[in-house]
């Protein structure tokens, strides 16, 4: 089997697949050759799982469970080929071979061995177990004697592989109505689909291998491709020139000094709340900014001072009010959340946030203070949309997913769970409707810009569930945006980089530990990764209208 290249990172809806598959087609490569390159992913994919489970690479017997589509027909081909390797093959299907159509029909005919009805005793002397039941393109919930069957396979303890998707799971969303197979492998063919990336779904994949199964790149642009995989490829050469390692960088910036690097301003909650602030603070400073200022009420401001050493402290000298703040030196980037309060006062500093002709970004009690105003009538979402910050192209939010909800109800969790809606489609709406890059934080992080792309950042890391994470991260991305790398760029990074902080530190890190962690997370970025290589060019994919 011929695994994709790890530079493939683009994202393939279950719908751009299928154009995929269409356009090969129409270009000379017949529908049932790619039925047979995929079956034989799928034969190598179950004997690397037995191998895997039992340390031996001898033959065993097999359970394969077709569906009535070409997923089915994938199934069959597994079923000879692993035949004529020595393989113990029992077959069972959804439907009569004579109900099947098109290239499955073929794969069923040309196995033309016996193919028996569902039910849990086909497994009953099996190594291990091929779900070939439903694929990507399943949108609907599992229900009934489908899902009792799929109950009891998970209950065997058998090995299981998945044929695209583990049965159950949406491919579009990663959204499980009903029932779904917990897979112990998942094979998929050319491109990962959301589905693959996206939770609930991506814990019932176990290991995903991606086959080629002879689609050439140069479909990609015609498939209407806008979602990628969250790789340094895709940022790396927008990377800031003072994070790189002294040989890379470029000889003219080498008399660079901190005002050439950007100033990034955090608002400050009161005495009592200022570590949230804090902490992105720092954050901003360890990811490049040149200079970072922490804006605290006057009364708070001496108790601030006592914990920083290379932040400034601007005290907002008029209560409530950014006046006079930017006054003594210009601001690129501004950062207002991190424990700032919701009270009226703090909602009218969000407001002139908003006013401010700079970078921008909304973090925790920002986006509650603007969705309060939202949710009294006082403003709509397209106030976000017309603020200065977003008309440049320079306007983030930073939600979790209860944020998320505040501000756009109807596309909150809840409403995803309800409507079987994508977590990706919903964040770029969000970014659409707001003007802003968005954020939405989890162990599926999903990145989205106002012109329909959308990052997804699966490598999930749970000791980053912690108190003042996300004000480490919402500081990582204004360090970053402050010294002029492009919005959905640092907002990329940003979360690429508190992921690696995380998982370099394991078990046990506090939010401090992120910001201290990260020249470690430089330094091995600058190891593991090219700084010429070039990603994909996103502007290439999507529609040309």
């Amino acid at each position: 089997m011929s695994e994709m290249s790890e530079t493939a990172v683009e994202i393939l809806t279950p719908a751009q697949m299928g154009e995929a598959d269409r356009l090969t087609i129409e270009r000379g490569t017949e529908g049932y050759q790619l039925m047979e390159c995929a079956g034989q992913a799928v034969a190598a994919a179950a004997m690397d799982l037995l191998e895997r489970k039992t340390g031996s690479a001898a033959s065993g017997m097999v359970c394969i469970l077709c569906g009535p589509g070409n997923n089915g027909g994938d199934g069959f081909v597994a079923a000879q080929l692993l035949e004529e390797e020595g393989w113990s093959v029992i077959i069972g299907c959804m439907v009569e071979v004579d109900d099947l159509k098109g290239d499955a029909r073929r794969a069923a005919e040309e196995w033309g061995d016996e193919v028996y009805g569902l039910s849990a005793s086909l497994w009953d002397d099996s190594d291990i177990v091929v779900d070939a039941l439903f694929g990507a393109g399943l949108d609907r919930p599992i229900t009934g004697e489908i899902a009792e069957l799929i109950d009891e396979l998970n209950l065997s303890g058998l090995p299981v592989l998945s044929v695209d998707l583990p049965s159950g799971v949406e491919g579009a969303s990663g959204q499980i109505g009903g029932a779904a197979v917990r897979a112990d492998q998942t094979v998929t063919f050319f491109r990962k689909k959301p589905g693959h990336l996206l939770y609930p779904g991506k814990a019932s994949c176990g290991r995903l291998v991606v086959a080629d199964i002879g689609i050439k790149d140069d479909v990609l642009e015609d498939t209407g491709c806008c979602a990628f995989e969250n790789v340094p490829s895709l940022w790396l050469s927008n990377w800031p020139e003072a994070l790189k390692p002294l040989d890379v960088i470029q000889a003219e910036r080498l008399a660079d000094h901190k005002f050439h690097r950007g100033h990034c301003v955090v608002l400050c909650g009161d005495a009592l709340h200022s570590g949230a602030a804090r902490l992105a603070a720092r954050a901003a400073l360890r990811a490049g900014a040149g200079l970072v200022t922490l804006a605290p009420p006057a009364d708070a401001a001496i108790a601030v001072a006592q914990q920083v050493t290379s932040i400034m402290i601007e005290p907002m000298t008029v209560a409530g009010s950014l006046a006079g703040l930017f006054e003594r030196r210009d601001c690129d980037i501004l950062v207002a959340g991190p424990a700032l309060g919701t009270e009226a006062e703090k909602q009218q500093l969000v407001e002139e946030a908003l006013g401010q002709d700079m970078g921008l970004l909304l973090d925790a009690d920002a986006i509650t203070c603007f969705a309060k105003a939202v949710a009294d009538g006082s403003r709509d979402i397209t106030h976000l949309h017309d603020c200065p910050a977003a008309q440049s192209g320079r306007l983030v939010l930073t939600p979790h997913e209860g944020e998320f909800a505040r501000l756009f109800p109807d596309l909150s969790y809840r409403m995803r769970e309800e409507k079987r809606l994508s977590k990706l489609d919903c964040a770029v709406a969000a970014a659409q409707r707001s003007g802003a890059v968005i954020i939405l934080k989890g162990a599926d992080t999903v990145v989205a810009s106002p012109d329909g792309y959308a990052v997804i950042h699966s490598q999930g890391v749970p000791f980053l569930a912690t108190a003042g994470s996300g004000d480490v991260l919402a500081g990582i991305v204004g360090g970053l945006m402050a010294q002029g790398m492009p919005t959905f760029d640092s907002a990329c990074a940003g979360v690429w980089l508190h992921s690696q902080a995380g998982s370099t530190l394991g078990p046990g890190l506090i939010s401090e530990d992120l910001v201290d962690i990260l020249p470690k997370v430089y330094e091995s970025l600058f190891e593991d990764y090219d700084i010429d290589e070039e990603g994909p060019d996103m502007d290439s994919y999507g529609d040309d209208d």
